[in-house]
Parts: C-alpha cells; sequence; structure tokens
C-alpha cells in the first residue's frame, strides 16, 4: 500500500473513532430526543443549519464580514433548535473527548509515523535522482576523455 493511501486512510479511521462515542451515546438517547413532533423538527432544522455551516466553513465560502446581529441571530436559533441536545451538552463533550482521547491514543501516532516515512522516501528519492545525475554527469566527462584520446 502507498503511504499517502495508508496516511489518508488511517485520517479517515481517526475521525471515525474520534466520533464513535459522541455517535454512540446521541444514538442511545435518539429516543428522547426525539420524543415529540416538535423536537423532531427542531433537531432537524438545527442540524441542517449546523451542516450548512460546518459545510461553509470547510470549502472557505463563509462568509468574512457578517453583522454580529445576523451571527446572534444564527447563533440563538441553533441553540434553540438543538435545546434537546443542549440539555445534555456535558455528557455529549464527555463523548467528544473521550473519542478525541481515541483518536489520539491509537490514530495519530500512525499517522505521524506514516508522514515521516513519506517525508523519509521523498528523500531518499531526491538522493538517488542527485546521484545518478552525479554518475550521468562522470560518465560524460570520462567519454569525452576518451574521444579526445582518439583523436590524438
Amino acid at each position: 500500500m502507498k503511504l499517502t493511501v495508508k496516511k489518508i486512510l488511517l485520517q479517515i479511521c481517526g475521525y471515525a473513532l474520534s466520533i464513535a462515542p459522541l455517535a454512540v451515546y446521541v444514538g442511545l438517547n435518539w429516543q428522547k430526543y426525539t420524543a415529540t413532533t416538535a423536537s423532531r423538527v427542531s433537531l432537524g432544522v438545527g442540524g441542517a443549519m449546523v451542516l450548512v455551516l460546518v459545510l461553509l466553513k470547510a470549502l472557505d465560502r463563509m462568509p468574512k464580514n457578517v453583522k454580529p446581529i445576523i451571527r446572534y441571530s444564527v447563533a440563538f436559533v441553533i441553540v434553540l433548535a438543538l435545546e434537546p441536545l443542549i440539555l445534555d451538552l456535558k455528557y455529549l463533550l464527555a463523548m467528544a473527548l473521550a473519542g478525541e482521547v481515541l483518536d489520539l491514543a491509537c490514530v495519530r501516532w500512525a499517522v505521524t509515523r506514516t508522514q515521516k516515512q513519506i517525508d523519509a522516501q521523498i528523500t531518499v528519492d531526491a538522493q538517488k535522482q542527485q546521484q545518478q545525475e552525479l554518475l550521468d554527469a562522470i560518465k560524460n566527462i570520462n567519454s569525452g576523455d576518451e574521444a579526445e584520446e582518439g583523436r590524438t
């Protein structure tokens, strides 16, 4: 397996591992969060808003100069819509922390090690290319000397 593919797969595993405890906790308490139609609708609206904001941020399309009134209004609507989850915020944060600890303990060291291997391979390849260029230059010089000796 190529090292870059291995690194990407490790990063994906690390992300999945870091959100796994949080997803399990939310999954176990889903009935509580969606007990009423209003809470289901508010979770849907709040989740959609958060998803849009995350995608905008990930794609670097987040507006730079947003007026504070708009920023606070969006934050208020998101908090209002996600109220069932916010009531369990301490547990959700504990699960997120557990996920990060798992990611740090199980995956990050492997990603770092793989990146070091990639860097070392790039260095080795560059050195091999320089050595080959040097050998080619020496061969050209030697073949040029032999051609001059043949003329004299």
